[in-house]
Formats: C-alpha cells, sequence, structure tokens
C-alpha cells in the first residue's frame, strides 16, 4: 500500500508515517519548504517539498498513491498568520488535494480535523458525530468548510473520504503550550479554576496516530469519527498526573470562577497595553490567561464521545494516560526542555 501523508514533519505526522513505516507501508512525506524534517522515521519512502496549495506539485506527489491521509494546515491561533491563510491553507488547500486525489484515481482520502470544527459543547454533554458544527474561531471554521468539502466529494464523486476529528493532543515532539503546562507543574504549583472536574480530552498522540491508521484501514465512506484516549479526564486529574509522574510534591491553588474572570480581565486589558510575554503569548499575540481561558477550564465544553470509533473500528487506545505522560515526561528531558 502507497500512502500519501501531508503536514507529515509536524507533531502527530511524524507519529503516523513511524507507524505506517512500521506496519510495512510505503510512505511519501508532503513537507512545507524549508520544514525541519527532525522528526520524520529515517525509513519513510520518500519526501517531498512544497506547499499544499500547488496543484502542480499535488498532481506529482499523489502520483502511484492509495491513500492519503491529510493532515496539513494552518495551526491554531498563530500571531504570524494572517487570517486568510486559515481558508487559503486549510480550506482551499484541502479542496485542491481533493480534486487532484480523485482525478489520480486515489483509492481513500482520510481528512484529519478537530474537535474545534465542532466547536464547543453548547449543553454540557459530550460532543459526537451526531453534534451541529458551531465553530468560534478562525482555525475551526476553516477545518468545518473542508469537512463539508470533503464530505461534497463523497456524495458528489464517490470518492471514498473519511473524516476524523482530533482533541487537545499531547506527548513527544509537541512543544509550545502543552510544554508550558509541564513546565509550570514542575515548578510545585498550579492554579485550578473551579473545582477542577471540568472533563477535557487530553489524548496521547500514539493513540491518535492508531486511530488515524484504522480510519483509513476500516473506516466507512462518507463518515466522520471523534478520536480520543479511552475516556475523558478531569483537568484536575491529569494535572496531578503530571505532577506524579515528576515525582512532584504539587500544590493546587483553587481559584473561584469569579476571581478568575476578573483576573482575565485584568491580563487582557495589560496585553493591550504591553505588547510582549508575559503579557502576551509571543505565538498567539493574545493574552496568557484571559476570560476565554476561564470558559473552557471551567465548563464541560471540549469533551467528546468516542463510542463510534471503537464500536465501528474496533479503535482501542493502548497508552493509559499515566504511560503517555511518562513517555513525554522522558522526551522533553533528552532534549532538555524540561
Amino acid at each position: 500500500m502507497k500512502i500519501l501523508i501531508t503536514g507529515g514533519a509536524g507533531f502527530i505526522g511524524s507519529h503516523l508515517v513511524e507507524l505506517l513505516v512500521k506496519n510495512g507501508h510505503t510512505v511519501r512525506v508532503l513537507v512545507k519548504p524549508n520544514e525541519k524534517t527532525t522528526f520524520l522515521s529515517p525509513n519513510h519512502s520518500e519526501i517531498i517539498y512544497g506547499d499544499i496549495r500547488e496543484e502542480e506539485l499535488l498532481k506529482v506527489a499523489t502520483r502511484e498513491i492509495d491513500i492519503v491521509y491529510h493532515l496539513a494546515s494552518v495551526p491554531r491561533l498563530i500571531k504570524t498568520v494572517l487570517p486568510q491563510e486559515y481558508k487559503s491553507v486549510n480550506t482551499d488547500g484541502t479542496r485542491t488535494l481533493l480534486e487532484v486525489s480523485k482525478r489520480a484515481g486515489v483509492q481513500k482520502f482520510i481528512y484529519v480535523s478537530t474537535i474545534e470544527a465542532v466547536g464547543p459543547s453548547i449543553d454540557g454533554n459530550p460532543l459526537n458525530e451526531k453534534t451541529a458544527p458551531n465553530p468560534v474561531n478562525i482555525y475551526g471554521k476553516s477545518k468545518w468548510e473542508a469537512e463539508k468539502i470533503t464530505t461534497e466529494y463523497y456524495t458528489k464523486h464517490g470518492m471514498h473520504t473519511v473524516i476524523v476529528r482530533l482533541p487537545m493532543i499531547y506527548g513527544p515532539h509537541s512543544l509550545l503550550q502543552l510544554q508550558r503546562l509541564f513546565k509550570i507543574i514542575n515548578k510545585g504549583y498550579y492554579p485550578l479554576i473551579g473545582d477542577g472536574k471540568t472533563l477535557m480530552e487530553f489524548c496521547y498522540v500514539k493513540n491518535i496516530v492508531l486511530g488515524i491508521k484504522l480510519a483509513g484501514e476500516k473506516g466507512k465512506a462518507g463518515e466522520t469519527y471523534f478520536i480520543s484516549d479511552e475516556r475523558s479526564y478531569s483537568i484536575e486529574e491529569v494535572v496531578k498526573e503530571i505532577a506524579n509522574q515528576l515525582n512532584i510534591d504539587l500544590q493546587i491553588l483553587y481559584i473561584p470562577v469569579p476571581i478568575a474572570m476578573g483576573v482575565g480581565v485584568f491580563f487582557e486589558f495589560l496585553s493591550k497595553i504591553f505588547r510582549f510575554p508575559p503579557f502576551r503569548v509571543k505565538e498567539t499575540g493574545k493574552a496568557p490567561f484571559s476570560r476565554s481561558t476561564v470558559e473552557w477550564t471551567s465548563k464541560n465544553t471540549f469533551f467528546c464521545d468516542t463510542s463510534k470509533v471503537k464500536r465501528e473500528l474496533g479503535y482501542k487506545p493502548t497508552y493509559t494516560l499515566s504511560d503517555g505522560i511518562k513517555e513525554t515526561i522522558m522526551w522533553y528531558r533528552e532534549i532538555g526542555a524540561l
């Protein structure tokens, strides 16, 4: 089986490349120009450098390909990215790749989307494949539009398309925001908003790529699947397990929601005056703590039901929360990031 993975040099993509190569597949990887390939398996078959929006390049990339796993996208809310880039890459780039893949005779097209394409739960119940999408930011909207285009290629053109929606993911090769979470906890203290019982998805990357692989092997044409860990976790549970694996005597400061909201307003105000860290996060250009932070950490909003992917694809995560956190900490220490 010959496979194309777009975005294969990234956090999730590099793990997917490694898994598929181990399973005996020939893997071609589409990588952005000048992007580092540090995390790619040395046994991959081929790397093609180029932009997902270049149709002629995609014709070369999809030649003799059986399955496309489309992971390439502009990531969530990056300061240096212009708003139109989300549509250009995430939405229009997906349409171009679908069209080229159709013409090339690709057998299956797996579109890797996000829980943010659906948006937060509005009733406190877990999101599922029947939840009406209502994305709340430009990233989620661009991914939802790409989902609709992907489904269109199934309904109108008969392509075997499958959509998978991913939650918050952690693990080796992950830096920036989640690395900061581990670093803060490593200092021995952590502020939790409310009682810490808010549910969230915190999925280990090797569980995620197993689910993506199964979507390519067993996913039903035209279907969508949420992939995550065995179950949702409370924020308190995640924080305490990270501390446990770090062997840290963690002090948790529980902050009442009204007070946290006030702090959020204050930080938002400061971020407008002082346009540099620690008042703004470098990657997003926004306050490190805001009212939206309080919202998602104090309400059951971004958590999902994974019963469909387990039932239809036989998905069973192989890594527990403690296993995943342990491996992540080991990797951070190996690279000197913790």
